[in-house]
């Protein structure tokens, strides 16, 4: 009888490890994060050829592109995943012809971006850059994620032919009947602007697709601005320009929420 209950418990103990096994392999040592940065005219969603009231005046606009690069994910151990070659374009824009029309960049919305390999565990915080940082910028012959001298930025804005446009807003600021077109772009390396953001509850990645969610309030990006004044920031309109890079690092991007699915 107590040889019975001996096998008996030992092929209990022998069947809870291989569970306790089983639900160990099912757990996968990388998994994947979907990051969406969510365009918004103070509770709005963004849309392009929209009027749109900020401040008491009336806006529309034709595009909104912004660099996303460098992006890190640090866990509740406080170790830190640099996620590798992390350049991506965020953008909302219309057609826009190039080279007086020799070639045309097609109309385009992206808020989204899949990082994948990410270790496995429970993340805290996710740290990113505005613009594209000083030894690429500097190098357009070095190509890392999405960066290239042909994807959007460097061939249609500014007279830049040597370094990225960082961001770019552009539209139509309407009082009453008269209409003054509008171009905010942030550039030079002086501008380049990283953050960090604490999550509001740790996200775990492994297995499900991890979800961070960021709204990006177009309202905050020319918030201090006098665009009566100034209708077009570029690299002419140093100190106006500086002020968007901050307000980009500063207020105009906050977490709104994360999930697992």
């Amino acid at each position: 009888m107590k040889r019975i209950l001996t096998l008996v418990t030992i092929s209990a103990l022998f069947l809870g490890s291989c569970s306790k096994d089983d639900k160990k392999d099912n757990i996968s040592p990388i998994g994947q994060a979907t990051l969406t940065f969510d365009s918004r005219v103070n509770t709005e969603d963004f849309a392009l050829n929209k009027d749109f009231t900020i401040g008491g005046t009336k806006y529309k606009f034709t595009q909104l592109r912004y660099w996303v690069s460098n992006v890190s994910l640090i866990n509740d151990k406080g170790e830190t995943y640099n996620v590798p070659n992390s350049y991506f374009l965020l953008e909302e824009n219309n057609a826009i012809d190039v080279q007086g029309g020799a070639f045309s960049y097609p109309a385009r919305k992206r808020e989204e971006v899949t990082i994948s390999d990410i270790p496995a565990g429970n993340y805290k915080a996710v740290s990113f850059s505005i613009g594209v940082d000083a030894e690429h910028n500097d190098n357009l012959s070095l190509q890392a994620g999405e960066l290239s001298q042909l994807n959007g930025m460097t061939n249609i804005s500014w007279m830049w032919h040597t370094s990225y446009i960082f961001s770019s807003l552009k539209g139509s600021r309407i009082v009453g009947t008269d209409t003054t077109g509008i171009t905010v772009e942030t550039g030079l390396n002086t501008n380049y602007r990283s953050l960090k953001v604490d999550l509001p509850a740790a996200v775990a990645i492994g297995g499900k697709t991890a979800s961070i969610k960021f709204n990006v309030d177009v309202t905050k990006i020319i918030e201090g601005l006098d665009l009566a004044k100034t209708p077009v920031i570029g690299a002419s309109q140093k100190t106006e320009m500086t002020l968007v890079a901050d307000n980009y690092s500063k207020k105009a991007i906050l977490v709104s929420g994360t999930s697992n699915k």
